[in-house]
């Protein structure tokens, strides 16, 4: 029984490699030898797909790296993209669906936005859902979910084009990312916990029941990280002395975030055939053992109790 990952000179193809979490998944699988495809809109763009010239990467490692500009919301724009990348590498066999608007992107809302009204003190009743308006959480499903859907599909059909291929074509599989905020919300964030809800659930698991119906050995997987301990996630706890505990001590069993090499390290592990090949349609939380989310600080309670409107409520019961 080999004992290595085996992802040597598969190609990977990976949304959102130009990020935090994504650059450390691009150097685990280069530390692996693997063939790596970073599809990105940080990358640089070209005119056409006869461009030739390719901007030097800061990565390195026993594999390659590419780097191709495309928007996994816009399908004409992934599509060139993959031709590109096919044409260079050749078939996609890993995919990482990882693009996608995260927190740190997103404007600070709900409890981080009560904590900067109230002067770092915590409590308010501001934020939420209320404020959140129809044309951003659009934009959020839109690349969230539909660009997953998109580069899902992608993936699939290549391993469906690339039938000649199949004799040698080694882990062939799908890694979605959800999130901690899809099995237990977010305040303030209803259009990041809804998406990833939905590509960790319904996405997953209707993937999962096509895949091996393309391929047999093509296999579906997500990982659902966080709290991780990414700059947005320190700044959050550098602004608000509870944030930590929060998030990341008071409703986990490990009592401390998640490091960006852990998410990394384990969606290298969902795409090897070597260590994975049974693993089909399951969501892998890598969360430090999560157990939900404390929705009322005990200064929000205390404020939200003592305000005008709870108190005339008090004397009406």
């Amino acid at each position: 029984m080999p004992l290595s990952l085996g992802l040597e000179d598969t190609h990977v193809l990976i949304t959102g490699g130009a990020g935090l979490i994504g650059g450390a998944v691009v150097r685990a699988f280069l530390s692996e030898g693997a063939h790596v495809s970073s599809v990105d809109i940080a990358h640089a763009d070209v005119a056409s797909d006869d461009e030739e010239e390719e901007p030097e990467s800061e990565y390195s490692g026993p594999g390659t790296l590419h780097e191709y500009y495309g928007d996994v919301a816009d399908e004409a724009s992934l599509a060139r993209a993959w031709r590109r990348a096919v044409a260079e590498n050749g078939p996609v066999g890993c995919c990482v669906a990882l693009a996608g608007l995260d927190l740190s992107v997103l404007p600070r809302r709900g409890a981080d936005a009560d904590h900067d009204d109230a002067g770092g003190g915590g409590g308010g009743g501001g934020g939420g859902i209320v404020d959140v308006s129809v044309a951003q959480f659009r934009r959020t499903l839109d690349v969230n979910v539909v660009g997953t859907f998109l580069t899902a599909r992608q993936w699939l059909r290549g391993i469906r084009d690339a039938e000649s291929s199949w004799d040698y074509l080694e882990n062939a599989c799908l890694v979605l990312v959800g999130s901690e905020s899809g099995w237990f919300g977010e305040r303030g964030y209803p259009d990041y916990a809804a998406a990833k809800s939905a590509v960790q659930g319904g996405l997953l698991k209707s993937l999962a029941a096509d895949a091996p119906r393309v391929y047999e050995k093509a296999r579906v997987n997500a990982v659902a990280p966080g709290p991780v301990d990414t700059v947005r996630f320190r700044q959050e706890c550098a602004d608000n002395p509870d944030q930590l505990w929060l998030d990341a001590q008071a409703t986990t069993g490990l009592g401390k975030p998640v490091p960006v090499e852990a998410v990394a390290r384990s969606i290298l592990f969902l795409a090897s055939d070597n260590f994975s090949s049974h693993v089909h349609g399951q969501v892998l939380n890598v969360d430090s053992g999560k157990q939900g989310k404390v929705l009322w600080p005990k200064e929000d309670i205390v404020d939200y109790r003592s305000s005008p409107s709870q108190s005339q409520a008090s004397e009406e019961d």
